[in-house]
């Protein structure tokens, strides 16, 4: 995944699946040429084995791109599936599997550059009146690939509805080499499932370790032991998420990290309670300690949610004789769906109902700004 799966992301997902098959994020053959000295071939002695996957469309780039990267690769993959529309107009990705002789051109070219083996990843078809994706594996098995990897979506469905693993079984039928599936396994179920259904021999996991780059490891461990194993929690997420930030910034240094590690908020973060408010503010966010404080926020958040059912319809009712930590909510005036509790009105009455937890901490919504306020803290 072009920007996503780099140096750091593949090291965290190394640290937890030290076995795994890793792939780099999707190196454009053209750009390689114009930039041999890149981050995007950085990797540790622990990566391998590792999987450095190419795109393009011109064969003596393509070429040229593989004798490169031999030295830093186990094995070198021609993405044929990516749909990006930038990339599809550039006659690379998904675009290939409208030219099949091309794209045969292109294995040879690249089996050619490299010692090492090569496979292909694409995707059902073009669209969904040209699925070839049976002849075109055929295809780039007789144009030399060792083993194959289908995205189980057409291009026009990007990554909308669900991935047709069935569809899978018919290409595993009709060619000799292994058939890797690919396409929304983001649990151990969706893995067992999609292996049920595909019959191939293995499962390409991209996006599902977005958040959780333990997936891998559980999905591993299931198949060899019988044994899930369970998912991150919320805290263990969130100290992932810090990890992967405090790694990206070392690589890139804080601002551009900062930026750049916008787009994994939302893998991080998400279920949890006001999540899209919470990415709101994360994202516009530039200040490296302000956002550990978000961080420390969403845990003592998730603290409350455990607790609040004790909640009854009065709050002299409610029982934090066993609680820690007490979150205050001040909100609109006007809304219903919570009671408003507001420092003006503390009194000694409720006052007592609090004095055996250590902290309260305050969270100021506005109508349109979600503000948490952190740097409020009573000491009960």
């Amino acid at each position: 995944m072009a920007g996503i799966t780099d140096y750091v992301l593949r090291s965290l997902v190394r640290k937890y699946s030290p076995e795994c098959l890793l792939t780099t994020e999707m190196i454009s053959s053209e750009f390689l040429a114009q930039n041999v000295e890149t981050e995007i071939t950085k990797l540790d002695e622990n990566h391998h084995p590792i999987v450095y996957q190419i795109c393009g469309h011109k064969p003596h780039l393509m070429k040229a791109a593989a004798t490169y990267l031999t030295q830093f690769a186990d094995m070198i993959d021609i993405n044929m599936g990516c749909p990006v529309n930038k990339v599809v107009k550039g006659q690379d990705g998904s675009a290939l599997m409208r030219n099949p002789r091309l794209a045969m051109e292109l294995v040879q070219a690249v089996k050619e550059g490299t010692n090492k083996p090569v496979s292909v990843k694409f995707r059902l078809g073009y669209t969904a009146s040209e699925m070839n994706y049976v002849e075109f594996g055929q295809q780039m098995q007789e144009a030399g690939a060792e083993f194959i990897t289908i995205h189980a979506r057409t291009r026009s469905q990007f990554y909308a509805g669900h991935a047709d693993w069935a569809k899978i079984k018919e290409l595993k039928h009709n060619v000799d080499i292994p058939v890797f599936s690919n396409g929304d396994v983001t649990s151990i179920d969706s893995a067992i499932e999609c292996l049920e259904l595909s019959e191939a021999d293995g499962v390409a996991i991209g996006r599902g370790v977005l958040g959780d780059p333990t997936l891998i490891h559980r999905v591993a461990h299931y198949f060899a032991t019988g044994e899930k194993l369970p998912e991150p929690t919320l805290e263990e997420k969130l100290e992932m998420m810090r990890v992967h930030l405090d790694e990206e910034i070392k690589l890139r240094g804080e601002e551009i990290a900062i930026k750049f590690f916008r787009k994994f908020y939302p893998y991080y973060i998400a279920g949890i309670r006001n999540a899209s408010k919470i990415r709101g503010v994360l994202v516009l966010e530039e200040d490296y300690h302000k956002i550990l404080e978000y961080i420390d926020y969403i845990k003592k958040e998730n603290a409350w949610n455990l607790w609040k059912n004790c909640y009854n319809s009065t709050y002299e009712s409610i029982s934090y004789i066993t609680c820690n930590t007490i979150y205050i909510w001040n909100n609109t005036p006007t809304s219903s769906s919570r009671r408003v509790i507001n420092y003006s009105t503390w009194n000694e009455g409720l006052r007592r109902n609090y004095t055996s937890c250590r902290n309260i901490y305050t969270c100021n919504k506005f109508a349109r700004n979600f503000n948490w306020n952190l740097s409020r803290r009573l000491q009960s």
